[in-house]
């Protein structure tokens, strides 16, 4: 049955529609809309963003001897992979490989390169590039030689193929993911080692998303938009991205407070957390499971010029036993934190669930402090055989107030309990390297170290080199070496089998629980904060969008103002309300139209 308005019916009608749509919530308008008006096709904008780093350092931009995370994440948009994970790292997708075949049965894996992959100097990408790459990933200088330690061989019959034969099951794992492509064409004629510092950023040549343009070491990174990018659904929308890196996360945050920065990168500090929770102009980010540990690392080095008591084991286990960690945890963090099981979290797959946490027992710690052959002296302290005080200087990064309040208690509390004098003494993060590199003249150190994507990625065991005796020398601060260790971490990353591998890290796991070159305090939440003047940012990546592992970030991310369609919101109303008038009038003429063949 089809009904009629009368022309008065159909003018009240209009009005109150027009009204009603005035009237709606915003939210409402859009939603009701969005079914019915295509979204704009992502328009690349002239923005800026900044995101801030308390903390950290960049001293150059080489992807092979530059572990921190936020380098790393830097890399990630300046250079490519073959492939990248999804957020919840279960499926390969293409970067400078368009397609792949892996073949675990026979140990081969076939890579077929982007033909349209081109360096920013118009150089095309090539099969050659990505030999050379996992070349320098696997010499002694860089840090990322794990990954690729299991690679028997590479062949490239031509421009765009890459042959990988390897050992074990880890290589879909861990290999095509994390090493950075560099062009051959620049670093074979330089130093691979050192190279990365660029007096003139015109120098620099990448692939990524976006271009090197300037950056001072230490202070920041200056990136562009890359126009001619190969996968063009993946250039960015912003112009320029800043990386900017500041001495402490204190400083961070005031520059956020400020705008200075539109978000803060790494985490935000456990007394700030509270503060964003209620802010009208900002959105907080706090992520379901942390990523970085923050630990303890005794000098171990046996070439090290540090406190000679910390070689000895049931020392350093004495020292462990007498931390309460979940009190350091109320006290440090406010709470904000969760308590270290082992050298991996207890939600990640590749934890030994036989390995209990460290516990909190002063009688404990007495009795090894005891065994260890260190006995108390006529001033209350430990003393060496020779009458001379132990004592020890704790390390710890002064832009990272956790870490340094953490030092102060273990030293002042819960040492000196147990009669081992110590002292807690903050640092920069610059200061600290020359100390530790290359002659091991620290006592403790108190740092973060970025942990796996908990609980989907399947790599965390890769983190166990970190302690094989090559690291030492560059990159593990309490200079770890055991034959022994390394032997087995050699096994590991050529097992067979899943379940051959998890055991043997089980192992590798439990000689370090024993051994303690690391204690393991706490996993803090990395929570971030950016402006809410930004859109089209996601948050299902472990460690959030600013955690530094999350490579999507600065690819979709927008203002608000260029998400909306060309017209304002004020002007989809009107046309909203003309439509609906012209619908109107269609009706009223339709049906005067009527009226007049019926009176005909």
């Amino acid at each position: 049955m089809v009904i009629f308005l009368r022309p008065k019916k159909i003018l009240v009608v209009t009005t109150v529609l027009i009204v009603a749509l005035f009237l709606m919530p915003q939210s409402l308008t859009n939603s009701a809309f969005a079914n019915q008006i295509s979204p704009p096709s992502a328009s690349l904008t002239n923005a800026t963003f900044s995101v801030g780093w308390g903390y950290s350092t960049i001293t150059d931009v080489n992807p092979y001897n530059n572990p921190g995370l936020a380098q790393s994440w830097t890399f990630s948009y300046i250079y490519d992979t073959l492939c990248k994970f999804t957020a919840n790292q279960s499926q390969l997708l293409p970067d400078l490989a368009q397609s792949w075949s892996i073949y675990g049965n026979n140990h081969t894996a076939i890579f077929h390169l982007n033909q349209a992959a081109k360096w920013s100097d118009g150089v095309p990408v090539t099969s050659q590039d990505v030999n050379y790459s996992y070349y320098l990933a696997a010499q002694p200088f860089s840090f990322i030689y794990p990954y690729v330690s299991m690679i028997t061989s590479i062949d490239t019959p031509d421009n765009h193929t890459v042959i990988f034969h390897y050992t074990g099951v880890m290589f879909a794992e861990v290999a095509i993911t994390n090493i950075f492509i560099v062009p051959y064409h620049i670093w074979k004629n330089v130093n691979a080692a050192t190279y990365g510092i660029f007096s003139n950023a015109t120098s620099f040549v990448g692939s990524g998303p976006f271009l090197l343009t300037n950056y001072v070491p230490n202070s920041y990174v200056e990136m562009k938009r890359n126009n001619n990018y190969f996968i063009p659904s993946r250039i960015p929308h912003i112009q320029t991205l800043y990386l900017e890196l500041f001495s402490s996360v204190q400083a961070e945050v005031s520059a956020f407070q400020s705008g200075e920065i539109d978000a803060t990168g790494g985490f935000l500090l456990p007394t700030e957390v509270n503060t964003f929770k209620n802010s009208t102009s900002s959105i907080l980010v706090v992520p379901k499971n942390p990523i970085f540990m923050y630990y303890l690392a005794f000098n171990t080095y046996p070439n090290g010029t540090g406190n000679p008591a910390l070689r000895n084991a049931d020392f350093r286990e004495g020292l462990a036993h007498a931390i309460d960690y979940r009190a350091l945890i109320n006290i440090t963090q406010g709470g904000n934190a969760l308590n270290a099981q082992t050298i991996f979290p207890s939600w990640d797959p590749s934890v030994d669930p036989n390995l209990p946490p460290i516990s909190y027992n002063v009688t404990l710690a007495n009795q090894l402090l005891n065994a260890s052959g260190y006995k108390i002296g006529s001033n209350g302290y430990r003393e060496f055989s020779n009458g001379t005080t132990i004592k020890i200087t704790l390390l710890a990064v002064s832009g990272i107030p956790a870490l340094v309040s953490a030092a102060d208690v273990i030293a002042t509390d819960y040492w000196s309990a147990v009669h081992v004098e110590a002292v807690a003494q903050p640092i920069e993060v610059a200061s600290m390297l020359n100390i530790i590199w290359p002659n091991f003249a620290q006592d403790t150190d108190f740092w973060d170290w970025p942990m796996g994507l908990a609980p989907y990625d399947l790599s965390s065991p890769l983190f166990l080199g970190l302690f094989t005796s090559s690291q030492a020398p560059t990159f593990d601060d309490s200079g770890y070496t055991n034959s022994t260790y390394d032997a087995l971490f050699n096994q590991m990353v050529n097992a067979t089998s899943i379940s051959q591998m998890t055991n043997i890290s089980y192992e590798l796991q439990k000689s370090l629980y024993y051994q303690l070159p690391y204690i393991p305090l706490y996993y803090p939440y990395s929570s971030q904060v950016y402006s809410n003047k930004w859109t089209n940012i996601s948050t299902d990546y472990p460690g959030g969008p600013f955690g530094g592992v999350d490579w999507r970030t600065f690819l979709t991310i927008e203002p608000v103002t260029s998400t909306q369609p060309s017209h304002s919101n004020t002007s989809i109303y009107l046309e909203a309300a003309i439509a609906i008038i012209v619908v109107a009038a269609v009706i009223i003429g339709g049906f005067a139209y009527y009226r007049k063949r019926k009176t005909a």
